[in-house]
């Protein structure tokens, strides 16, 4: 997905408590190039998830990074990547697709931590179930996605602002019993959407994704995604995710950037035939 860069003043619309656990991981030689997304790994079609995407390119500075989106990510091919004085820069030819550089592992604690039960509840209440869209088809939270992960998220009853989804994280998705990297971190991209721009049918573009797994995910671990935003400005949002165990354990945690389409009744339109 692309960005756009705003440089208005956010507002606070909910706290943000992180805790560092951990030091910035040495990895070793990066990588010339980095793996190929898949085609079925797709958000918009043609084009790849925005969490595939960084899930993907995180992994060349040991996986807890922040990655930014400078364009949107083609898929079925590899990329060149760079290294610079900030980080890494993934390339397609001459354009730059995203910045990567490595992160402090951290542990964001959620505003609420709700049951499997309730999490299939707010799933159940995505308010665009049957309507084309343009993220009908998306691998992570597309309901017309028969192979996807189903992690479509909704409004978590009783708790404004506040988005969330069951994650089973299916074996078509893994390799060794173990949920793919990528695979968690495209949950936790689709969940973190603002919940306001869900409400009203705003879109916006996935900018950036910071994102530390405390441990590997097993296939079939039930899972509870829940996401809420920090912050807004005019046009962009900052907001957060985790993913919690049976016992209410944050596994996962990211923070996100999004940023509005600037036409949206054209986004729309061109959505639904895509």
């Amino acid at each position: 997905m692309n960005t756009t860069t705003s440089t208005s003043t956010s507002t606070s619309t909910s706290t943000d408590s992180t805790r560092l656990v951990g030091h910035i991981a040495r990895v070793g030689a990066v990588p010339t190039s980095t793996p190929a997304i898949e085609p079925r790994m797709n958000g918009p079609r043609r084009r790849a998830n925005g969490g595939f995407a960084t899930g993907t390119f995180a992994d060349l500075v040991g996986g807890t990074a922040t990655v930014a989106l400078h364009r949107t990510v083609p898929l079925g091919r590899s990329f060149a990547v760079l290294e610079t004085p900030e980080g890494l820069a993934v390339l397609d030819g001459d354009d730059v697709v995203a910045t990567v550089r490595a992160a402090t592992p951290f542990v964001v604690e959620p505003p609420v931590r709700p049951s499997y039960a309730r999490a299939e509840e707010a799933r159940r209440a995505y308010p665009y179930a049957g309507t084309r869209h343009a993220l009908s088809d998306c691998v992570v939270c597309g309901t017309d996605r028969t192979d996807g992960l189903h992690v479509t998220p909704g409004p978590l009853p009783g708790h404004t602002g506040i988005l969330a989804a069951p994650y089973d994280p299916p074996a078509w998705f893994a390799a060794d019993g173990l949920a793919l990297p990528a695979s968690v971190w495209g949950a936790m991209d689709c969940v973190s959407y603002p919940a306001s721009l869900l409400a009203s049918g705003r879109i916006a573009f996935l900018g950036s994704l910071t994102a530390h797994r405390t441990r590997d995910i097993a296939v079939g671990e039930p899972l509870v995604a829940v996401g809420w935003t920090i912050g807004s400005g005019t046009r962009s949002h900052r907001t957060a995710s985790v993913l919690l165990d049976e016992d209410g354990r944050v596994i996962a945690s990211a923070h996100a950037v999004w940023v509005e389409a600037r036409r949206q009744r054209l986004t729309r339109l061109a959505g639904r035939w895509l």
